[in-house]
């Protein structure tokens, strides 16, 4: 990556237990199939020198147990910020969060639900792309700074899901 660009990754939450006594979708935590596919796509990440310089996550049970799975297998231990502001967010909420917290990353994670996840990965990719549970999108953004970025692509990167990954 060169000092000038940008880039995005953008990780849906790996999948969630319904089968939980979780009180609200909110408190819902990952199940086993969840926690192995964060630890996959940690494993990607770090065999393909694709590790953030920051992470903004939601705040929900689910997405907090992602990130906690991937910085444990990818041994990361870089700035997050868990934030309510992303859950469910749409996908300008998802734009507004990187110009607004992005600052001093080159390479900005950003994990979050669906549909925001899939519509901004569509819309940065210029094509429809389904995004399952702990889907991750690489792009390189039409920006040198995050608080000037308006949500435009230079390059879709990749998109890659767990189940298409050998671990």
């Amino acid at each position: 990556m060169s000092k000038d660009s940008l880039e995005l990754l953008l990780l849906r939450h790996a999948k969630s237990s319904w089968d939980s006594s979780a009180q609200t979708d909110h408190e819902r935590p990952l199940n086993d199939r969840g926690i192995r596919a964060a630890a996959t796509m940690a494993r990607f990440c770090k065999n393909r020198d694709l590790l953030p310089d920051r992470i903004l996550a939601s705040d929900s049970c689910r997405t907090r147990e992602t990130v906690e799975r991937f910085i444990e297998t990818a041994n990361w231990d870089g700035p997050i910020v868990f934030t309510t502001e992303l859950y469910h967010a749409s996908l300008e909420m998802l734009i507004d969060i990187a110009r607004s917290h992005g600052e001093g990353s080159q390479r900005l994670m950003i994990v979050a639900h669906n549909p925001g996840i899939e519509e901004l990965t569509s819309l940065l990719s210029g094509e429809t792309i389904v995004c399952p549970t702990a889907t991750l999108s690489q792009f390189r953004v039409a920006s040198s700074a995050w608080t000037d970025w308006r949500g435009q692509a230079i390059e879709h990167l990749g998109t890659w899901r767990p189940k298409e990954l050998v671990d």
